[in-house]
């Protein structure tokens, strides 16, 4: 029986980690996209992502998934909508330390939610947080109706927590992709 290649877009501001999380899923297997930041006042990072990152990791014998890391500048936008309009799943990527972070990850979520075949989102706490920042954040984003979607917390930097996070947007898929 043939099984549809899934798909899943990391977003997220710039310097989040979606390289590095695609790095560590994949290794020397990753194709990154990214060149020197020329726009230091945006994030002190070295380098930037100004196409699609990318990485394709196999869960079980019947489960591919493609991992698109989207740039996160605005000026990317074109970039992500059309990441999106390929796309099944997205991980919503947020430092909820950052005083932007519940707009910027309501606005990604109402983002996937446009997009043709989006079937699953979570969005994930990629920076370190107390249990207790984590639930406030959680309970202030399932506030807003559209935005109750699943609040995981893994380090980008650690194959094993983002192989978790794949498993558990995959479980979320329909066995059958179909593009609405």
């Amino acid at each position: 029986m043939h099984h549809p290649i899934k798909r899943i877009v990391l977003l997220g501001p710039m310097g989040i980690g979606k390289t590095t999380a695609i790095r560590s899923l994949c290794g020397s297997l990753a194709i990154e996209c990214d060149v020197p930041n020329l726009d230091k006042q945006a994030h002190a990072k070295e380098t930037t992502t100004v196409g699609l990152d990318f990485g394709e990791i196999k869960l079980d014998d019947e489960d591919t998934l493609q991992v698109y890391g989207c740039p996160g500048q605005e000026r990317y936008d074109f970039v992500r909508e059309w990441a999106l309009s390929l796309a099944f799943g997205a991980i919503v990527m947020v430092d909820i330390h950052d005083p932007h972070s519940m707009e910027q990850t309501i606005d990604l979520i109402q983002q996937c939610h446009a997009a043709p075949n989006i079937q699953a989102i979570v969005v994930l706490i990629s920076r370190p947080a107390s249990a207790a920042q984590q639930e406030m954040f959680t309970v202030r984003l399932s506030a807003h109706a559209e935005c109750a979607v699943p609040v995981l917390s893994a380090d980008p930097r650690n194959p094993s927590q983002m192989l978790d996070t794949l498993d558990i947007i995959a479980a979320m898929l329909p066995d059958e992709v179909q593009p609405r």
